[in-house]
């Protein structure tokens, strides 16, 4: 089954774009615009915004998201906050974690593990170290804040950690943020900034988002104020225009959502026939061999034990994001040659096919057929 709740996470290598506003201005919207639908907040940063947004600040005191982690389990941290939104308090041991935390899929399998459902929205720390990756790999979407030419730069690598995964693309989307619309050119193609920004994200094909956010001191001043706590955009600037850009943000992330679909890659790889014995993959990377204990195979992927994985020249070592080439027996005893991407490592080991051609995808088609006649055969 698909899980019962959807993951969004803001993630840039650069400071300063906007990430923990957007975070928590469009969880404060989202549960405004669906109010039945809960929304869970949390931060993988050591700053408190969060924290000042959400706390009504006679909670006592409680796990926070460094402790959950380390628990491998979310539920006994999440606070009901202002707003209607849950939160995760923020943790300034949260660093700690980078030393702690080696594989990208711990956040993942504390989420599965909290009994959410509805939205959870995730900032992020202004790196793409592990636990940047835990958010990326744990997300339906990632939203990558842009707002001039240096944070398009570094947004490309958001891009390059996905396919390192085995994702595609679609799975994240440039946002523009911050947009200086003052900033005008009086010569060359482009007219002003978002129209240079827009042409340079097509150029790179990167996926964008049509809704942007403008730079306003109206908004910034909503960080600071007597009370000593940030102000939502929806409640604080209704009706300026960047509330207008909000809604429609908001709308814009919605719809994206429900284009990547609920089903996850790991869902996608459970679809798979028996498919025991021995295999040997070739790493893109170094003049090592590694021979897999295969499990199961699918159109998709191929399920392996990583713990019996045999070495020629090397440590076995099966890296998340590394490429290999694999050799898939076949009937005819002639090898079926396909790329993968390790998607899991270990213990059970999970790779992610490349789009293959049309001869070897036949071939992959033809070898699961020959599977499935052979559990038919088996059962009668």
């Amino acid at each position: 089954m698909s899980r019962p709740f959807r993951v969004v996470t803001l993630a840039s290598n650069k400071g300063g774009v906007g990430k923990t506003t957007l975070t928590v201005n469009l969880a404060v919207l989202l549960r405004a615009l669906e109010p039945e639908t809960p929304v869970l907040v949390l931060g993988l940063d050591d700053q408190d915004l969060i924290d000042r947004m959400f706390a009504s600040g006679d909670e006592p005191p409680g796990p926070d998201v460094a402790d959950a982690l380390r628990a491998g389990a979310l539920a006994s941290a999440v606070r009901r906050g202002r707003f209607g939104v849950d939160y995760v308090p923020t943790s300034p041991r949260a660093g700690e974690l980078k030393r702690e935390i080696a594989r990208p899929d711990a956040l993942a399998e504390a989420l599965a593990a909290s009994g959410r459902s509805g939205f959870v929205l995730i900032d992020t720390k202004s790196d793409l170290e592990v636990l940047t990756q835990n958010a990326i790999w744990a997300s339906d979407l990632t939203l990558v804040p842009v707002t001039d030419q240096t944070s398009l730069l570094e947004a490309e690598k958001v891009f390059r950690l996905l396919e390192r995964f085995g994702r595609p693309r679609s799975r994240a989307r440039v946002v523009l943020s911050l947009v200086d619309l003052r900033i005008k050119y009086a010569g060359g193609e482009h007219g002003d900034v978002l129209a240079l920004l827009v042409a340079q994200i097509r150029a790179r094909g990167l996926p964008l988002l049509e809704s942007f956010l403008s730079r306003s001191p109206r908004i910034e001043a909503l960080h600071t104020n007597e009370g000593g706590r940030p102000l939502p955009i929806c409640e604080q600037a209704r009706g300026s225009l960047v509330h207008t850009q909000l809604r429609h943000l908001a709308d814009d992330l919605l719809r994206a959502l429900a284009e990547t679909g609920s089903e996850s890659l790991e869902r996608r790889l459970a679809r798979r026939a028996r498919y025991a014995g021995r295999l040997v993959a070739f790493p893109e990377h170094g003049p090592r061999w590694l021979e897999l204990e295969a499990r199961d195979l699918s159109r998709s992927g191929l399920g392996a034990n990583a713990q019996a994985a045999l070495a020629v020249g090397a440590q076995a070592a099966l890296a998340v994001g590394e490429r290999v080439h694999l050799a898939l027996p076949q009937a005819d005893g002639q090898p079926l040659l396909l790329w993968a991407k390790v998607v899991r490592g270990a213990p059970e080991a999970a790779l992610a096919f490349e789009p293959p051609p049309a001869g070897p995808a036949a071939a992959l088609d033809a070898l699961l057929a020959a599977q499935g006649e052979a559990r038919a055969g088996s059962a009668a």
